[in-house]
């Protein structure tokens, strides 16, 4: 259902196939969203992927805006950052963006298939497996002598700490947005060195101007009809099977978003 008496100006109508964001009612057969949430969506963009485009756009942009502000002034070109949770959605948005604004992505990954297949789904930035006993070396010498000031951590827990260990003394920030190890995180590394560990709010998406607003929402459409891998599905629930969807988002090791469809029941 849209709202507002604006929705003819937007070129929206019955029967349209939208995607909207933020609004609130993803998980109902019906919502009432506003119609300045509301973005048309073309043919070339199917069902699966207008469900995950605005909400992981969005996320990832958020997460990269507050990771340029943690760069050291003086250290805005030729950056180098690391990247955990790489083969998740919004990973992945991530080191896509990143990578088409000139900086050095390096991915972490848990497993060595893992690894194998993200550097095959999207090539170009190295991908390094945590489960290797040598992985902060691989990372070092894939930065190959550049400092990492920022990374950008969606797994938390042990991993944390790990992260960090990497990281410029005194200007080493780490923005955090999620974690997906599911255990506690260790920042212990982060007082002696003088590191940062900040979130990242998407709320804050809202306030934006509407013209940085409207630019996120074209670079959105763009990437979900680029003929890539970055809106992939992991699986599609039923309603009815909705308790089996929660457990497989907590399943380690997942690469693509698990989506609740409606049209199974």
């Amino acid at each position: 259902m849209i709202s507002s008496g604006s929705a003819h100006d937007l070129g929206l109508k019955q029967g349209l196939r939208v995607a909207f964001f933020p609004a609130s009612g993803a998980r109902s057969d019906e919502a009432a969203v506003p119609a300045s949430s509301v973005v048309p969506l073309p043919d070339s963009i199917p069902d699966e992927v207008g469900a995950q485009m605005l909400i992981n756009t969005v996320t990832a942009l958020t997460v990269i805006r507050a990771a340029h502000d943690s760069l050291p002034p003086d250290a805005r070109t030729g950056v180098v950052m690391l990247l955990t949770g790489a083969r998740s959605a919004v990973g992945r948005l991530i080191s896509k963006v990143l990578t088409e604004r000139g900086v050095r992505v390096i991915r972490l990954v848990r497993s060595e298939a893992g690894a194998a297949t993200l550097a095959s789904a999207l090539p170009g930035s190295p991908v390094v497996a945590t489960e290797a006993g040598d992985w902060k070396d691989r990372v070092r010498a894939a930065a190959e002598g550049a400092q990492i000031h920022v990374a950008i951590d969606s797994v938390g827990g042990r991993l944390l700490g790990d992260v960090a260990d990497l990281l410029a003394e005194r200007t080493g920030t780490v923005v955090n947005f999620g974690s997906l190890g599911g255990e506690t995180s260790d920042i212990r590394p982060f007082p002696p060195r003088s590191l940062t560990l900040k979130g990242a709010a998407l709320g804050s998406w809202i306030q934006l101007p509407t013209e940085q607003r409207t630019a996120d929402i074209a670079l959105a459409l763009r990437l979900a009809q680029e003929p890539s891998t970055l809106f992939e599905v992991a699986e599609r629930y039923s309603p009815s099977r909705i308790a089996d969807a929660v457990a497989h988002v907590s399943q380690a090791g997942r690469a693509g978003v698990v989506l609740i469809d409606f049209s199974k029941d």
